[in-house]
């Protein structure tokens, strides 16, 4: 028996012989001692978009908590928004936004790495720019990692009633990995 076991015990040393009952009515409110060990996280995955806060001041000390981690910032662009409008304006159109998305995600990255390298974590920082389905190319890589930081914005605008995209939320639902959002 754990630690837990062996105070529950004595807390409840009259009622010993219903112990298991105890533990299945209680086991919402105990952690075991695998629930107490801090999980090992090397690998952390930041995907932004046009949409995404750049990482705060609270993001930045939290990923201070895991000096060598491997830090992957993806920079997303919605290729279905690149699609529609080569089929409404034309390609000229297309080719501009995507230069343009292009262009806004190279000065991105650059910011986030500069933020994140200023922490001196010793982090390995790889910088990727994808173009597609912004909650499909996450949950398609999301399995190499262990932790993602994702702004609540990521994907679309937020308003007064949604405080939380529904990319965002759609990826929350999908992935089994831990999601910090900020």
């Amino acid at each position: 028996m754990g630690l837990f076991s062996n105070l529950i015990l004595r807390r409840f040393k009259d009622v010993a012989p219903r112990y298991e009952e105890i533990v299945r009515a209680y086991k919402e409110f105990l952690l075991t001692e695998e629930e107490f060990a801090i999980p090992k996280i090397e690998r952390i995955m930041i995907p932004l978009d046009r949409y995404s806060e750049h990482p705060n001041e609270t993001v930045l000390e939290y990923l201070s908590s895991y000096p060598g981690a491997q830090i992957l910032i993806l920079y997303v662009i919605d290729g279905e928004v690149c699609r529609l409008i080569r089929e409404t304006i034309g390609e000229r159109e297309a080719e501009l936004f995507r230069k343009r998305e292009l262009e806004r995600g190279h000065n991105m990255l650059k910011q986030a790495e500069k933020l994140i390298s200023e922490i001196r974590g010793g982090f390995s920082i790889q910088s990727k720019l994808k173009t597609g389905n912004k909650a499909e190319v996450v949950e398609g890589i999301v399995d190499d990692f262990e932790l993602i930081i994702i702004s609540r914005h990521y994907g679309a605008e937020t308003t007064k009633t949604h405080l939380v995209s529904p990319i965002v939320l759609r990826i929350l639902q999908n992935v089994k990995i831990p999601v910090l959002l900020y």
